[in-house]
């Protein structure tokens, strides 16, 4: 008799044990495992995909920190033209009208914040992105064209400063009316999204400041 309480309470006694070391597996072990398991895919994937590696955590704890491969990473481009009229500064009396086009480029600057946070289980991640710029803006091609016949060359260099400003503004204002910045955070969205897809996860994006 006393040999079967034994063995009852031994068998009981294991059958507790092991099922609190599946219990610990399955809920704590193994979230926390395949969260880490997750970080090292987006970390590789992030720098070959972005050059940038972000900042990552998981189980509450930093894994990497951010570093990056690339100054910029440029996720639109755009062209435009415009054209201004400068009242009364034609060095011989009367208007200067001039027209340019320009090259822009938007994204972020690599060394911006970009923070990421894997759940336990490793199946969704949250991800805080680095704010979207215009990064370049290049005036190409500048054309005077009143006074006719008159050069871009030939102009006063403080009045071709002044032009060169007032242009790149009028550029910058009607690309982000365009939607240009809109533009260039959807295309960030959409490769950080395809880079959580490669490593096995679900990207959920917090909500982002207004772009500039």
């Amino acid at each position: 008799m006393k040999g079967w309480f034994f063995w009852g309470a031994f068998g009981a006694a294991t059958l507790v044990t092991a099922l609190a070391c599946w219990v610990g597996w399955v809920f704590f072990i193994h979230p926390m495992d395949e969260a880490v398991k997750t970080a090292n895919r987006l970390e590789q994937r992030c720098a070959a995909a972005l050059g940038i590696s972000p900042r990552i955590l998981a189980n509450a704890g930093v894994l990497f920190a951010q570093k990056s491969h690339v100054e910029v990473l440029v996720t639109a481009t755009r062209e435009t033209t415009v054209e201004e009229t400068f009242e009364g500064q034609n060095p011989s009396g009367g208007d200067v009208r001039v027209q340019a086009q320009f090259f822009a480029e938007a994204g972020v600057f690599t060394r911006a914040p970009f923070q990421i946070d894997v759940r336990k289980g490793g199946r969704l991640v949250d991800a805080d992105l680095p704010q979207v710029k215009i990064l370049r803006l290049e005036m190409r091609d500048p054309v005077v064209l009143e006074p006719r016949g008159t050069l871009w060359m030939d102009l006063p260099e403080r009045l071709k400063l002044r032009v060169a400003r007032s242009l790149e503004r009028l550029a910058k204002q009607g690309m982000v009316a365009q939607g240009m910045l809109e533009t260039a955070s959807t295309e960030l969205e959409n490769r950080v999204r395809a880079v959580g897809v490669e490593a096995g996860c679900e990207i959920v994006f917090k909500s982002q400041p207004e772009a500039e």
